[in-house]
């Protein structure tokens, strides 16, 4: 860890910050943190999952994160803080380091091409060799990356970070707090054509709608979010979506939910607040997947899904009745054998037109 990337915050005053409960040194001084096996005497740890609980009692680490039921734990740091929840805990200490690093000053590169019509706000960094183009606003303490497309017509919220080599098209809206990582495109067109039955020729329909994207929505790196046909694709409030993520034009994605790597949502489909789609999920378009759904990696969605159901398989169905199904797809080629023998021993000895002997 850097120099710039040092904090310098006692264990006690840790123990404040995530609402624990200390035992130990509360005057010891901490400087960063670490896993728990690279961890060394200024850094802070945690134990996030049982079965790492051995590593508590090799671990180097100053400060440890622990849970209540690991209260038992042998462990050489000066200072332990017992918490509900050690992986948040962890993180509002990386957070503090984040704060901690030396940041460029926010200007407007002189590299950059800015309208003269755009509105920037206050705290407003654009990056070298972005474009924010006319009619485009970007609200309070936004900062716009290098090579950056920003369209017309284009909304920004406060606080956003837009990493480099983010595309937003014309009329989209972002709002505030939200974080783009880079690669990611909003608002290109949607997969939109209309096939002559004549000719077989594929006609473009126009896409003139547009992206709206909530407060607090953070998107990977490389995710395609297509513009609406008319209308708005609408990403709720808190949503959170990792990289290589498709999602079609007009689809609605409600608050809160969690979208994960090379998920693919087709057009007009609509997500409740709370989903969850795990990775490689696929989801046809004009279906309704309802509050706090669950759908497994690599399921296929054919048909809606009812609110809070948990679902796996493609077609996907219901949990139980998916890993069942599986299961017995798993002994088909020794029921096949039975099925085999069964038929082999009915037939033994039996001509065409034979009675069998009772």
């Amino acid at each position: 860890m850097s120099a710039r990337e040092k904090i310098s915050v006692t264990a006690g005053e840790l123990a404040r910050l995530a609402q624990g409960s200390l035992v130990g040194d509360a005057s010891y001084v901490l400087e960063g943190a670490q896993g728990l096996g690279e961890a060394g005497p200024r850094d802070v740890s945690f134990l996030g999952n049982p079965k790492y609980a051995q590593a508590v009692g090799a671990s180097a680490a100053g400060c440890l994160f622990l849970p209540a039921s690991a209260k038992d734990l042998p462990a050489k740091a000066p200072a332990r803080i017992f918490v509900e929840d050690p992986q948040y805990a962890f993180s509002l200490v990386l957070g503090l380091i984040a704060e901690r690093r030396a940041k460029k000053p926010v200007v407007v590169d002189p590299r950059a091409v800015v309208d003269h019509s755009a509105q920037l706000s206050p705290g407003v960094g654009v990056g070298p060799f972005s474009i924010v183009e006319r009619g485009a606003a970007v609200g309070q303490d936004t900062v716009i990356g290098a090579q950056c497309y920003i369209g017309e017509n284009v909304r920004i919220g406060r606080g956003c970070r837009i990493y480099p080599q983010v595309v937003i098209r014309e009329d989209c809206v972002v709002g505030d707090r939200a974080v783009i990582h880079s690669g990611t495109i909003i608002g290109a067109d949607g997969f939109g054509f209309s096939t002559d039955r004549k000719t077989g020729r594929h006609r473009k329909i126009p896409q003139i709608g547009n992206v709206v994207i909530g407060e607090d929505v953070e998107i990977g790196a490389n995710v395609a979010i297509d513009r609406a046909t008319v209308g708005s694709t609408v990403i709720g409030a808190g949503t959170k979506i990792d990289n290589l993520v498709q999602i079609a034009h007009n689809v609605q994605v409600g608050k809160g939910c969690l979208l994960v790597s090379q998920v693919g949502v087709a057009g007009s489909s609509s997500l409740g607040d709370g989903v969850i789609l795990a990775g490689q999920v696929g989801v046809a378009g004009h279906l309704t997947i309802g509050d706090r759904a669950i759908v497994m990696a690599q399921a296929g969605i054919m048909s809606d899904v009812e609110k809070g159901a948990v679902v796996f398989g493609s077609p996907a169905r219901p949990r139980r009745e998916a890993f069942r199904l599986q299961a017995l797809s798993g002994r088909l080629p020794e029921l096949f054998e039975a099925v085999k023998q069964i038929k082999d021993k009915l037939s033994l000895g039996q001509t065409p037109g034979s009675k069998t002997e009772e």
